[in-house]
């Protein structure tokens, strides 16, 4: 590092927090001993390397150097655990000296455990200093508890021990000072991770680390990995634009187009009206308007256009409201401040009130623009609504009452002329008049097919796209140019033909659309071919015009409906509140 480190993480900093998490795991240790009833003197020399521990990360935390770095409650605890564990040991080790006919010892020790706790319980109840008072109040409860726990046990222990040498043992008591050192066994180690200990291998294998590898399990992502040269960026950018280009413009718009030509075609045809009919003049409704009547049925049909209409208007009025408002604050804020300008004149030294609202107003104004010009076409929406409204609600009837509607003006008709001469037409006309249906039909489901299999070669072309990224290979191109000189400057212009070779992922999807294209024109041609064949050989069938006018009347309410549909659910989101 070319500065000095920060103070957190100062070597007094650093060694505070190790010597605290080794007292914590020198802790655990002590404790699994406890429960194990492990033998008193192997537990007091674990509780003496505990207190060390605690003691070298109170000291180390005081330092001068690293004032105010850890919070007053971590002082207080590891001063008080310190203590805790000095008595702990001492308590131990008396508690061997019974075992070994040191009664005089055993009193020592139990007399230097308690002077030990009493002076972290007089830490808790009479502070020294104010200081010393707020670390108090902050310890947890869990420490308090166990501290006082073990006072009470070596003030009982203490009691015993002074009587017993008293009326029994008789034997001089040694001076604190007098007495044995606990001996240390040491359970822990700290141990810095290899990454640590050798951080040239580290860097070494971080500059060969791939953008798509695995992180580190400790350290993570290299630093910085993602950060890449701004010419490297620009050509990420350049190259996403002129991908989304090809995604919407050369094969998503180019195949709707395709679509709107095929389907203008069926319309302008009335192929929904032919290709129900039958020679023998029976004819059922067509499974597309029978789909297109489920869609607009399970829509909510005209009511539903109707409601979306009225919450689009309840929505487009407050946010009018909203505006006026808004128009009416910046007005109060002029007016005031052109009176405290007047009253007040040279010691009115801010800006004048229409310089800084400025942008506000005019922001404003263009918002106001767009809501009338919302509302405008709201009812243009309304009177295209009413006009198709009943037409709308005919599809939404049930299915066989929508058949009985539509075919029974047909059936009428087609009696009648039964009746006549035009039973003869209608049988020599049949055959021909079935060979250019049939062919209708299979054109129409060819291309229901190569329709399907378009829909389904755009959304695979979507997921190419938003799988395509080619960051990796755009730094291995950076690389080769500043191979020679890391200073070199990257021109955009340079990746030109990486661009274009990776673009070429897309030329199968714009192929397909070609084959398309020349196949639909084909499938069309025949189409219509096939239709004027059928119209000039039921010439003497028995008039269906009004059944192909209710069908195509009907065909025409339903796209009707997808566009009223897809125009109010626009105005709803333009007038979202």
């Amino acid at each position: 590092m070319r500065t000095a480190p920060t103070v957190d993480i100062s070597p007094y900093a650093l060694q505070t927090l190790i010597n605290l998490m080794l007292a914590q795991a020198q802790e655990c240790v002590w404790q699994k001993a406890a429960m194990d009833k492990l033998r008193d003197g192997t537990i007091a020399r674990l509780a003496t390397q505990i207190a060390q521990y605690y003691d070298e990360a109170h000291e180390l935390a005081t330092n001068s150097s690293i004032q105010d770095i850890y919070p007053p409650q971590w002082l207080a605890h590891m001063q008080i655990k310190a203590l805790h564990f000095h008595a702990a040991a001492q308590f131990r080790k008396a508690s061997e000296c019974i075992s070994q006919n040191k009664y005089g010892e055993e009193v020592a020790r139990l007399t230097l455990a308690n002077a030990h706790v009493k002076h972290a319980c007089d830490m808790l109840k009479r502070p020294s200093s104010a200081a010393d008072s707020h670390q108090a109040k902050k310890v947890s409860s869990a420490v308090v508890n166990d501290l006082k726990s073990l006072q009470q046990i070596i003030q009982t222990n203490l009691a015993r021990a002074e009587k017993d040498n008293d009326v029994i043992y008789l034997e001089l008591i040694p001076s604190p000072l007098a007495i044995p050192a606990i001996q240390k066994i040491v359970m822990v180690k700290a141990t810095p991770p290899p990454e640590i200990l050798d951080p040239v291998s580290l860097m070494l294998n971080n500059a060969n680390h791939k953008l798509d590898s695995t992180p580190h399990v400790i350290i993570g992502l290299p630093l910085f990995q993602k950060l890449v040269p701004f010419a490297v960026h620009q050509a990420a950018s350049v190259y996403v634009d002129r991908k989304e280009r090809i995604i919407k413009e050369d094969i998503i718009g180019r195949a709707e187009e395709l679509n709107a030509v095929y389907h203008s075609t069926l319309q302008s045809l009335n192929l929904n009206a032919a290709l129900s009919e039958g020679v023998d003049q029976s004819p059922g409704l067509p499974e597309s308007l029978l789909r297109q009547a489920a869609e607009v049925r399970s829509s909510g049909g005209s009511r539903a256009l109707y409601e979306m209409w009225e919450h689009m208007q309840q929505a487009s009025l407050k946010n009018l409201e909203i505006l006026e408002d808004a128009f009416n604050a910046l007005d109060e804020e002029h007016e005031m401040d052109e009176t405290q300008r007047s009253r007040y004149r040279e010691h009115w030294p801010r800006p004048e009130s229409h310089v800084l609202t400025g942008k506000l107003v005019d922001q404003g104004q263009k918002h106001r623009i767009t809501l009338v010009s919302a509302q405008k076409a709201d009812q243009t929406v309304r009177a295209k609504l009413n006009a198709w409204a009943k037409i709308m609600d005919v599809l939404v009837l049930p299915e066989d009452e929508l058949k009985s509607s539509v075919l029974g003006a047909y059936e009428t008709s087609s009696n009648t002329n039964n009746n006549g001469t035009g039973t003869t037409n209608r049988r020599s006309g049949s055959s021909s008049a079935q060979e250019a249906l049939d062919c209708l039909r299979r054109a129409v489901e060819e291309m229901n097919e190569i329709e399907r299999e378009q829909k389904r070669m755009v959304e695979k072309a979507k997921r190419t796209s938003n799988a395509d990224d080619i960051s990796p290979t755009l730094l291995k191109k950076a690389a080769q140019l500043t191979a020679k000189s890391p200073t070199t400057k990257i021109d955009p212009a340079e990746f030109e033909e990486l661009f274009v070779k990776e673009l070429r992922k897309y030329d199968t999807y714009l192929m397909a659309l070609d084959e398309r294209e020349e196949r639909q024109n084909q499938l069309l041609s025949e189409i219509i071919e096939a239709h004027r064949q059928y119209e000039a050989s039921k010439q003497s069938n028995v008039p269906t015009g009004k059944l192909e006018k209710a069908l195509q009347n009907l065909n025409q309410a339903y796209y009707q409906y997808k566009e009223i549909k897809s125009n109010l659910t626009e105005g709803l989101k333009v007038n979202k509140i």
